[in-house]
């Protein structure tokens, strides 16, 4: 070992911070990558196992990696950097060119690099334990940057294009350590050239697309039943939030369709331009869909202004111009979508850029609304989605926040007194659990149940049911004067289903028109309807807003990952107490046992903690992965500054300060979480690169604090002769932190964000508990 540590330590910083920027980046764009092969449930079971992959390739590391000396340690280092840059040109590779869709392929691709990292952080931490400290700061500081830096290089480079960047950016640093042999030098030229290719080639995929998987959910695919009906991919572009597509079909060209990943599609129609003579078939096919029918009935006063969230493909939008809406506004989130619809003006019109009164913002529709200060008469959203793998660090998924009981309340504050709320659903079932989200909203401002229903029409169109919920009640002349227009809509039309103040209207035998006039007579207890009903149509709210959660309990395939997860867990920790058992010394075993806890807590502790406290702060930045990203590179930061600053404050003969530093941890992280949601609610008003900076500020503490305990444990080992062991410990304390994310987001399912996030802190307090002192931890 004296012979290692005569290395030059800079050159170790350095290579530990390059792997972490790249493992961490590699996990968002495979994420991005998964997404657009898999539905959302696939794809995060696939990269939670590969993520698994670091903490296999630490316990590998520590049966099968012996070095003895600087040059061994050197040229094992050299060889593994170089296997992980081709695993990476390897997945993308193989990914692209075979087309693989196959979840076991596609999982032994992708599990391989960070099977490679996670040998080679094992490694580091061993070997290079005397200076645990800053070279934990640069892991931390390294993964920090790597959830930041995806997103410039998707926009630069695309998904693909990424992956090679950062093989390329691997290879380059791996014949660089290799600097002082000729040979290698010479070979500093490959990556040199492919840089300057990858630059120029920019977003071109020269390998192909990747493929877009041939699943239910994937609408790519399902659009037209006739099988012989081409889908051509015309414009194509990445982002963070996926790759849009914009495809066109051989057999009509009067409508495109735009999807994220292959799913969610949204329409975009032939428009010529002129409002007052549309294409007759276009305004047909308009008139096909119940969105459009609540804007036949609309008086004078309701076409001031509306607010479309999510206009993606712009139907929306053109219908609201056919309509006469005076002013605008459509909020979208992807900017790709709104790229698009304007590069694509001589087909739609110029519906995004060619109209004084169509105003179209990037920026996420929750987070619009809430600093909005202006009123609207119409607030339109349409078949929102979230129902892909969205969010980065492919261990937390933000659900649909669109239709909690607190977004529904916010809608209602910027509406106007004749305005009204129009959602589209896709189903029936999303329709019901709606009607109980708004009735329990209205509840809580003094709204009983009975009157509650005065506020609501429904078309309960089979493929997608709308609802419209006035802010007032309707009156009785109201809806006898909708009645006397619905008189003069033609059947073939979606056609209102129910209508309050009059059950002969209403469609019989109707699940949702039964429930409602249930509720208007004061017949049925909501409460008790919801519990009894087979699904889960429990009202959405902010702090659990799985609006598609079907299932009461954990969706099966959330609950066998779990399960399995747990069981893998569980063996590697009997695996590991086995191992102790080479120590002689019972002493050391027991140690041993105790600190494999500690490493455990922390990551169970830690991830619990992130993954909630990221889907907490979301609405108050705005794009969920941007918000994660945010949250990363502050608590990644805090945590490399505490690593840092650690000897310091916790020396090695009072390890009973890790007690008040778990304290501390508790104390502030229920600062941040409780006063947090109220600070950032003032902020909103405020611009948002400030309120960034201030979420920044007071997330850094509570990564600094957290930073001290890990590189803590790995000086205990070293102080109790046991730093051969570290490989085992980073592997568990790898594998707890994906249990930890899976057990997030089902603790998160079934009890909500809060109670998860006070879970997450209350592994510190028995990580406090297990702390004693000097004289059992030291020798």
């Amino acid at each position: 070992m004296q012979s290692i540590k005569n290395l030059n330590y800079k050159l170790v910083y350095l290579s530990l911070f390059v792997v972490s920027v790249s493992i961490v980046a590699f996990e968002i764009i495979s994420t991005r990558i998964s997404s657009v092969i898999f539905v959302y449930n696939y794809a995060y079971i696939i990269l939670s196992f590969a993520i698994l992959g670091l903490g296999c390739g630490g316990i590998y590391s520590f049966y099968k990696i012996k070095i003895k000396d600087k040059n061994t340690l050197n040229e094992i280092v050299f060889r593994l950097l170089l296997y992980y840059a081709l695993s990476l040109t390897g997945f993308i590779v193989l990914v692209i060119l075979f087309a693989i869709t196959n979840h076991f392929v596609f999982f032994l691709l992708l599990i391989v690099p960070f099977f490679l990292a996670g040998i080679l952080y094992s490694i580091f931490f061993e070997y290079y334990s005397e200076i645990i400290s800053k070279l934990y700061a640069a892991d931390l500081i390294g993964a920090a940057f790597g959830a930041f830096i995806p997103i410039f290089l998707i926009k630069i480079f695309g998904a693909p294009n990424s992956i090679f960047f950062l093989s390329l950016l691997i290879l380059f640093f791996s014949f660089l350590l290799k600097y002082n042999n000729k040979k290698i030098r010479g070979l500093l030229i490959i990556p040199l050239f492919a840089f300057i290719i990858l630059f120029i080639n920019g977003k071109n995929e020269f390998l192909g697309k990747v493929p877009i998987g041939n699943f239910p959910e994937k609408d790519f695919y399902y659009v037209y039943p006739d099988l012989n009906v081409q889908a051509n991919i015309i414009d194509s572009r990445w982002s963070i939030y996926g790759r849009a597509d914009l495809v066109q079909y051989s057999h009509q060209d009067i409508v495109k369709q735009l999807f994220i990943d292959g799913a969610a599609g949204t329409q975009m129609y032939r428009f010529n331009g002129d409002i007052k003579n549309p294409d007759k078939t276009t305004l047909r096919l308009l008139l096909g869909h119940s969105t459009t029918i609540p804007f036949l009935f609309l008086t004078e006063n309701q076409k001031d202004s509306i607010l479309i969230i999510g206009p993606g493909g712009g139907k929306e939008v053109l219908i609201s111009l056919l309509s006469g809406i005076k002013q605008i506004t459509g909020v979208e989130i992807n900017p790709d979508f709104v790229d698009i619809v304007k590069s694509h003006s001589k087909f739609n019109g110029g519906i995004y850029n060619k109209f004084s009164n169509v105003k179209i913002i990037v920026k996420e529709g929750r987070h619009y609304v809430k600093q909005s200060n202006k009123k609207f008469d119409i607030i339109l959203i349409a078949l929102p989605s979230t129902e892909q793998l969205q969010n980065i660090d492919a261990l937390a998924m933000s659900e649909n926040y669109l239709l909690t009981s607190e977004a529904l309340s916010d809608y209602m504050n910027v509406l106007t007194n004749e305005g009204m709320l129009i959602l589209t659903l896709h189903n029936k079932w999303e329709l019901l659990r709606l009607i109980t989200t708004a009735v329990t909203t209205f509840e809580k401002i003094g709204i009983s149940n009975v009157d509650a229903v005065k506020h609501f029409v429904i078309l309960e169109d089979e493929y997608a049911p709308t609802i419209v919920i006035k802010k007032l009640p309707f009156t009785v002349n109201e809806i006898n004067d909708l009645k006397s227009k619905l008189k003069n809509l033609p059947k073939i039309f979606p056609q209102v289903t129910f209508l309050p103040y009059d059950e002969d209207f209403n469609v019989s035998g109707s699940f949702i028109n039964d429930l409602l006039v249930n509720l208007s007579n004061n017949k049925i207890d909501l409460k008790s309807y919801i519990e009894n009903h087979p699904f889960d149509i429990s009202p959405v709210a902010d702090d659990r807003p799985f609006f598609y959660k079907i299932s009461k309990l954990l969706p099966d395939e959330i609950k066998w990952l779990l399960i399995s997860i747990l069981t893998i867990n569980i063996l590697l920790f009997l695996a590991a107490l086995k191992s102790f058992k080479r120590e002689k010394n019972f002493l050391k075993i027991k140690r041993l046992r105790k600190i494999l806890l500690l490493f455990a807590l922390i990551g169970l502790g830690f991830m619990i903690i992130e993954i909630s406290l990221f889907q907490k702060l979301i609405l108050y930045v705005g794009s969920p992965t941007i918000s994660l990203s945010i949250l990363l590179f502050a608590v990644l930061t805090g945590m490399g500054l505490g690593s840092g600053m650690r000897e310091r404050i916790i020396k090695i003969e009072n390890y009973q300060r890790l007690k008040i530093i778990c304290a501390l941890i508790i104390l502030y992280g229920f600062i941040v979480f409780f006063f947090g949601q109220f600070l950032f609610r003032y902020l909103l008003l405020f611009n948002q690169y400030f309120v960034i900076a201030i979420m920044i500020l007071l997330i850094l503490p509570l990564g600094i604090l957290l930073g001290f305990l890990f590189p803590t444990l790995i000086s205990l080992l070293k102080g109790n002769t046991l730093d051969n062991y570290i490989p085992w410990m980073y592997g568990i304390n790898a594998s707890t932190s994906v249990l930890g994310s899976v057990t997030a987001y089902s603790l998160s399912m079934l009890t909500g964000f809060t109670y998860t996030f006070v879970i997450g802190l209350l592994f510190y307090f028995f990580f406090a508990l297990l702390i004693n002192s000097k004289r059992v931890l030291l020798l």
